[in-house]
């Protein structure tokens, strides 16, 4: 047993691979005379969606310091209470560890992962006091080589070694993710803070241009905020698989999920490819959020306890403006050039104008629900929800644009972020709802009541395509080329019949995933999770359904022979022209654009 000063101490082992297991004990020192009381927290900072990780608490039980086994009764799905005790109490756990994703905790031959909210349970009465946690070294020989990666602050001469960690307070101790394992440490350094890359899954990257490229990131983003950075030391823990995206930021590091088949080798080491340009949006994205969640916060979000919903309308100002600056930053260091800029700013209001849910939701509701629509979604959200982190971003830039137009270039968004870091992140003070107006009007004293009446109380279309104008950006609404078209190019060729639907793939015919309200396939009848055989008797497949489509002349009807629930069916399809909702950018007065991307 470890001796600790601390009155709370954890101790976390990889006890069997095979079964995803970690044992964990807890000891407190100075237990609730009336019974202490245990919790685990329902959801993850940064993630809004109830997960109930108690879930994978396998089993638990307590004994005293004399060795006493104590009672422990569980009283709801996340809250045991253990019977009073004259000693310390000590605490033994098994948690279950078989999600492979940023917000969980998993168990594989190569890794072991895992966030706090997962493994560590709060002492109810006791959660200001600090917290210790000793990592055990695993004890299967086939792990002796693993190392540790994490943010939490350590004693130990290596901070990759196995040992001890200490964190203030129980908030602090689940905000710092831990990676065991194998991966690689890809060290750099911005502004006397120490950065780590780690990659753990395996690749052939070209970490030196990683590494180049997030440096030029990092360095920005200490820069915008114009102020000593709010951290020391800071990691991107990268966990790569075959095909996977995902990001969750922390106080001091952020998790991430990527397809190591997107990031750049060796082969070309110029070429800027749609997939390495996401990974570095998403790490712009997740440092961001260093300053941007992590110490700006939402009133409402303060403080909030984990054990059940805490509603929100203010995540497009937080998702929302951090999926603006994401990619704008990219452009701002060089990383990419104005026109892969503006591909990407095309795709994301295709995006937009793709999603017939912005007619139904404003972006306040959408923040506000986001814990069963947004993160509960299924075939219908493009038809009845919008995005506050897509619809943010284009609000965040149109409301750039529109400071920069009404105030003669004097102010842009930038001043709205600063005063946010200045006034609210670094002094510890919430936002309260109306934070941003409050800015704009006071601070920047301009007058912008009725574009925030529509653009956050209203389902009105937003009027990005007047505010891009007046920067000398003209938006080419356009049917797509075909059904894989994400928008942000000019084509020449494109589907001139609509179909409306999304397809995969069948070993015969398509099966269709997704139908878009008021389209020739929504008139038809075509249902989500239909297999589309044929048109007119011809076979379709995947590469060929959009010639057959394209092959119909207006207002010719067709029959669509589709099976549905194993039974056959025959639809009427009628042909209708294709729809304008692809849109591309291009510069026509590169002067009044630079006021813009400078």
């Amino acid at each position: 047993m470890h001796t600790h000063q601390a009155p709370i101490h954890y101790c976390v082992n990889v006890s069997s691979i095979a079964g995803h297991i970690f044992d964990v004990s807890l000891r407190i020192e100075n237990p609730d005379t009336n019974g202490q009381i245990l919790t685990l927290p329902a959801w993850i900072p940064g993630s809004y969606m109830i997960r109930d990780f108690a879930k994978n608490i396998v089993t638990i039980s307590a004994k005293d310091d004399n060795g006493l086994e104590i009672n422990v009764q569980k009283s709801d799905k996340q809250t045991w209470k253990v019977k009073a005790v004259n000693t310390a109490l000590n605490i033994k756990y098994q948690v279950y560890a078989f999600d492979l994703s940023v917000r969980g905790a998993y168990i594989n031959d190569e890794i072991a992962f895992f966030n706090g909210t997962n493994m560590f349970l709060a002492v109810v009465g006791q959660t200001d006091q600090p917290c210790t946690l000793t990592l055990e070294k695993p004890t299967l020989p086939e792990l002796c080589h693993w190392r540790v990666a994490s943010s939490m602050p350590t004693k130990n001469q290596n901070k990759h070694t196995f040992g001890d960690y200490c964190a203030e307070h129980y908030e602090e101790l689940i905000d710092h993710p831990v990676l065991l394992g194998e991966f690689d440490i890809l060290p750099f350094s911005v502004a006397d803070v120490d950065f780590e890359l780690i990659l753990a899954g395996g690749h052939q990257a070209d970490v030196k241009r990683i590494t180049k490229d997030l440096t030029k990131i990092c360095q920005h983003h200490v820069e915008f905020f114009a102020d000593k950075p709010p951290v020391k030391c800071y990691q991107f823990i990268t966990l790569l698989t075959d095909n996977a995206f995902g990001g969750l930021e922390h106080i001091s590091s952020t998790a991430l999920m990527f397809s190591r088949n997107d990031l750049p080798n060796l082969s070309n080491p110029l070429k800027m490819t749609d997939g390495y340009q996401v990974f570095l949006s998403l790490c712009s994205h997740e440092f961001f959020h260093t300053w941007h969640v992590k110490r700006i916060k939402p009133q409402e979000l303060f403080d909030a306890p984990l054990d059940q919903e805490q509603y929100t309308e203010q995540l497009w100002i937080y998702e929302g403006f951090t999926s603006y600056y994401d990619d704008f930053s990219l452009l701002r260091c060089s990383v990419i050039s104005q026109q892969e800029y503006l591909k990407v700013v095309g795709q994301n209001l295709t995006r937009l104008i793709r999603n017939k849910g912005r007619f139904k939701q404003t972006i306040t509701e959408s923040s506000f629900d986001a814990w069963t629509k947004f993160y509960k979604q299924d075939e219908s959200a493009v038809n009845n929800i919008v995005s506050y982190y897509n619809k943010g971003a284009v609000l965040a830039m149109c409301l750039d644009l529109l400071i920069k137009h009404k105030s003669n270039g004097d102010y842009s968004l930038d001043d709205v972020m600063r005063y946010l870091w200045n006034q609210h992140g670094k002094l510890h003070i919430p936002t309260p709802i109306d934070v941003v107006q409050t800015i704009v009007k006071a601070q920047l004293n301009l007058d912008l009541h009725d574009f925030f009446q529509s653009a956050l109380y209203s389902t009105k279309e937003l009027p990005f395509n007047k505010l891009l104008n007046k920067f000398g950006v003209k938006c080419h609404f356009l049917p797509r080329e075909n059904l894989d078209d994400k928008g942000g190019v000019i084509t020449t060729s494109s589907i001139k019949i609509d179909f409306g639907a999304q397809i995969k793939a069948r070993e015969i015919g398509v099966q269709i995933i997704q139908v878009t309200e008021n389209t020739a396939a929504y008139e038809s009848g075509l249902q989500v999770g239909d297999i589309l055989i044929a048109i007119n008797k011809w076979v379709v497949s995947k590469e060929n359904l959009i010639a057959q489509i394209n092959f119909l002349s207006l207002g010719q009807t067709v029959q669509l022979s589709v099976l549905r629930d194993k039974k056959l069916k025959q639809l009427t399809f009628i042909a209708v022209e294709a729809q304008n909702d692809t849109i591309a950018l291009e510069i026509i007065d590169q002067t009044l654009c630079n006021k813009w991307l400078g």
